[in-house]
């Protein structure tokens, strides 16, 4: 009897300690978030600080009545206006904030220097012809490209190329054919010696659809471009393979460059430079290129870009004309074919130049960021003579900035009613860019 009178007050005892028991728990947890609430408070006071004061522009509608008299809400008789109304804020924003915009203004205002150097080692081996006097010899030439570029204003900068060549390239005297196994001897004006290559400024306008460069240009930077052979520096070593011979672009000179890209399948093009220091003025000397491109992506295989470009050249005292076509198409990834064409007007008759290949890359080879090449390229002269090369290479990524490549080239010349001769061309190239 006594345990039934006394269970009720027990319960409610129990009822009572247990909630404050809960009480205690959600006033320490309320507490314990405070006190973190006020710890943040603290760090974002520590980490912040209020930006100078900006000015802010703010879109406004306001309705204005017969009288002139603007209103907030839509009154009768009112009509709506548009507006923009300026004022000065002040932004909330991280040190880190600041820093980093610090940092990026600076570098939008200084000059960025880039570096690139190779060193291109090559023997030269006879297989057949008349005895030519580099069968047996060694060659190698080093090369040292200094980039200058700084922005000047919205689209707008200044890009500068200083080039450095010294060493003993292949292809002198009575074995000239030579020199198109190594595309930088066609750089060298003078041994051990800088000089000025390129020096333009680019702006872009309407839109980014215009491209417009002025200065010392080279050409061939914008004309006649393949995605699988068209750079020294890190593709096929032979002129034959970088660039179109119909081109018949031996140095670079004062011009321009116009480029326009609708957005779209189309690109067209337009340029002209002074083709050679030895002309008086840039009427004697005009060299002119036009060019069409055209984006597309067959059988969706991959992006492929195919060019028609038309030129001609007063600096012989003769206007002579050339064209040309370019190709490079995806057919796999990793995989791109490409196909060269031209044909130059060389006095009673043509020079007629074609090539041809494929390019690995894109885990295509022994480690993911090599790459690998073969390509054949055919001259057939006004004159009967002939000229045919192939070239295979390996260009092997040792560190982020470190390549090594190794070529193997075979050319075989043939003058008009000459027996051909065949020589062997292997080669190493170490190249640096940072």
């Amino acid at each position: 009897m006594w345990y039934r009178v006394m269970k009720p007050g027990l319960g409610a005892l129990a009822l009572w300690i247990l909630g404050c028991s809960t009480a205690v728990q959600a006033g320490e947890a309320l507490d314990a978030r405070l006190k973190s609430l006020e710890q943040r408070i603290e760090e974002l006071e520590r980490s912040t600080v209020l930006s100078e004061p900006q000015t802010a522009v703010r879109r406004i509608e306001v309705y204005v009545d017969e009288n002139g008299i603007e209103h907030a809400e839509p009154v009768p008789g009112a009509r709506r206006v548009v507006t923009y109304q300026r004022e000065r804020v002040y932004r909330r924003q991280t040190i880190n904030e600041q820093i980093e915009a610090a940092i990026a203004d600076a570098d939008s205002r200084r000059v960025q220097l880039g570096v690139d150097a190779a060193i291109v080692l090559q023997s030269v081996s006879q297989r057949g012809g008349a005895p030519a006097a580099a069968d047996g010899s060694v060659y190698q030439l080093a090369s040292t490209d200094l980039y200058f570029t700084a922005p000047l204003a919205r689209y707008t900068f200044f890009f500068a190329d200083v080039v450095g060549l010294s060493g003993t390239p292949q292809g002198s005297g009575d074995d000239g054919e030579l020199a198109q196994t190594n595309g930088y001897g066609a750089r060298i004006v003078e041994q051990n010696n800088l000089s000025l290559r390129e020096a333009w400024i680019r702006s872009e306008l309407w839109r980014q659809r215009i491209a417009l460069v002025l200065g010392r240009v080279d050409l061939t930077n914008y004309f006649d471009a393949n995605a699988a052979a068209n750079d020294e520096t890190s593709q096929f070593l032979s002129d034959a393979l970088v660039n179109n011979p119909a081109l018949g672009l031996s140095e670079n000179g004062a011009g321009m460059a116009l480029t326009l890209d609708t957005k779209s399948a189309w690109v067209l093009r337009a340029g002209y430079q002074q083709s050679t220091r030895a002309a008086g003025n840039l009427s004697d000397s005009l060299y002119r290129l036009v060019e069409v491109d055209y984006r597309a992506n067959p059988f969706r295989r991959g992006e492929g870009n195919y060019r028609f470009w038309y030129r001609w050249d007063n600096a012989s005292g003769t206007l002579l004309n050339a064209y040309g076509l370019s190709f490079d198409q995806k057919v796999r990834p990793g995989i791109t074919l490409f196909w060269r064409y031209g044909s130059a007007k060389a006095g009673e008759g043509d020079d007629r130049h074609a090539s041809a290949g494929v390019q690995f890359d894109n885990g295509r080879g022994f480690f993911p960021e090599d790459a690998w090449g073969l390509g054949a390229a055919e001259s057939r002269f006004a004159d009967g003579g002939r000229e045919r090369l192939a070239e295979a290479y390996y260009n092997l990524r040792i560190a982020e900035k470190l390549r090594l490549s190794f070529h193997l080239a075979r050319l075989e010349t043939r003058a008009s009613g000459q027996a051909a001769r065949i020589f062997w061309v292997p080669g190493t190239r170490l190249q640096a860019s940072f």
